[in-house]
Parts: C-alpha cells; structure tokens; sequence
C-alpha cells in the first residue's frame, strides 16, 4: 500500500467465489507494480477476507500461510456443526483470521473498507463499515448451507454473494468520484486453465486426514452417478451469481471490470493458491493495457 509517484487512485469491489478469490491477490501485486493506488475496497465473501486482510495491512502473512496450505491443512480448517443452519461453523477459520488482523476495528483501518453481506430475513444487502474487521469479514463469507449465519446488530447475515455479488455500489459510496475497479469471479465461460483434480482422491490420503475428509467425500459425491452436497451448492451458487452478477455489472457498469479464468476451482481448493494466485496476475497484465489505464486516469 505504498505511494507511487505516478500513481491512479481507484477503488476496488472484490467479488465472491470462495477459492476462486485467492485470484484478488494476483490482482491485487499487480495493480502495485502498475502504479495504480488502491483508495478503499468493498468486498463480498472472499473478496471481503482478502479485502479485509489487505487493508488491515495483513497480506504478507496471508499469502505466506496460503501458498504453505495443502490439501490437509485445508480440512483442518472446517469445522463441522451437522445438523445446523450450515455444515461448518467457520470458527477455525475465524481464529486464523484473527492471528493475522488481531481486534482490527474497521473504522480504524488506513484504508477505508467495507464487507457486503446480505440480511437473511429479507435478503438486502448490508453494508458494514465499522465495528470488528473479523466478525464482518465473517458475516460477509456465510455462505448459505455451508456456513453458519452470524448475527449482527439483531440481524442474521449470510453470504454477500445473495445480493451483490460484485459489490460496484457499495465501492461507490466510498469514493463516488474515483474509478471502480470491479473483479467477477463467477463468469463460467473463464475455465480455469491449471490442474483442479481434488488431491483429496489420492488413496494414501485416505488413512490420514480421518472423518472431515470422509465428510467431505460423501459431500462431494460421485459425477458419474449423482453430484454430491458440496457440489451441488458450489454450482448452484455460482450459476445464481453469475446472472446476479451480469444484471449488477450492467446497472452499475465499473471503469474496469477484471475477470480472471478460474471457473471450476472447488469451494475449498485453497490448497491450489499459487496457480490460482497466477491466473489472477495474468488476467490483471492482460487488462491493464496502456489504453485501459490512461482511461482510469482521465476519469474525474
């Protein structure tokens, strides 16, 4: 988060797509290298963790841990609460979080930030801008089924992805005159060119990783008979915001919008963020052609 002497100010509106957004991280070095100066950030689901780590200051260790995470470590970090209002309770995932931003509160970040999430008893999109960075990058990133609800201010949140998928106006209203940089990750016509077989299928696995990974596999199914639950809301939920998604781009229409190729990373393949973190670079080298970015500096 450094100045450039040339620098773009912009604002970004990180999308959701659980592993998928391990690609905001290759966007996000790549918009350093090119002098363009991030100003805020709105973020949906992952867009709200890697969003939030970022203007928490915490991605060097975010991105240490990730490319450290194997498939493993992975399922060390899901919780299982069956039977629930969601299959996982997030609490592991909240305390690493928490190793990383501490009591953060977001008012109180450099960079003005705001986690999207949407209220379960109506499903309107809510804006949190102030109060701890966790528990509102939490609410943003409870997708439904797999994550338990989080109640904040007498309301149940879910996943921001149900109401705004690529939060545009929610980047707005934190810089009204500065361009949005806006990144889909649920555009299912940019297949992901990297290895995505689950590792998880290697038999010599199958000893060590215990009942989480049997859970899992039973979630998963077998393609060639039914889907299994995973899967099942993986895809329902991706192909929901993914025409969410086209309406709000259109109504809303970002100075830039980046979509990187990572349509058929799983839900939980954080254990492949390298690649993930590369297709992420190169969509942003792509995008930001001479072209693109004199058009981000002449917007006023």
């Amino acid at each position: 988060m450094t100045d450039h002497p040339h620098s773009i100010d912009v604002v970004l509106a990180l999308g959701g797509g659980a592993a998928r957004g391990v690609a905001h991280i290759g966007i996000l070095q790549v918009l350093a290298e090119r002098g363009i100066r991030v100003r805020g950030i709105a973020g949906t689901s992952i867009g709200a963790i890697i969003g939030g780590m970022y203007a928490a200051d915490c991605m060097k260790p975010l991105v240490e841990y990730l490319l450290k995470l194997d498939a493993r470590r992975m399922l060390r970090l899901l919780d299982p609460v069956v039977p629930r209002s969601g299959l996982l309770g997030g609490s592991r995932v909240v305390d690493k979080m928490t190793d990383f931003a501490g009591d953060a509160q977001i008012e109180d970040l450099e960079l003005p930030f705001v986690a999207v999430a949407a209220d379960l008893r109506t499903g309107h999109e809510v804006l949190l801008r102030e109060g701890s960075l966790v528990e509102a990058v939490r609410a943003s990133f409870a997708i439904p089924g797999v994550f338990t609800p989080v109640q904040i201010g007498g309301r149940w949140l879910v996943d921001g992805g149900i109401s705004s998928p690529v939060p545009i106006r929610a980047a707005r209203t934190l810089f009204p005159d500065l361009p949005v940089i806006a990144v889909d990750l649920n555009n299912v016509d940019m297949v992901f060119e990297g290895e995505v077989l689950c590792s998880l299928d290697a038999p010599e696995e199958e000893r060590e990783l215990g009942r989480i990974e049997r859970l899992l596999r039973r979630m998963r199914g077998d393609e060639e008979k039914r889907p299994g639950m995973l899967a099942s809301i993986s895809d329902a939920v991706t192909h929901m915001e993914h025409r969410l998604a086209r309406f709000q781009i259109a109504a809303d229409e970002p100075e830039l919008l980046l979509e990187p190729p990572v349509y058929g990373i799983g839900l939980f393949d954080f254990h492949r963020s390298k690649s993930i973190i590369e297709a992420g670079r190169r969509c942003a080298e792509q995008a930001l052609h001479a072209d693109a970015v004199h058009a981000l500096a002449r917007h006023r």
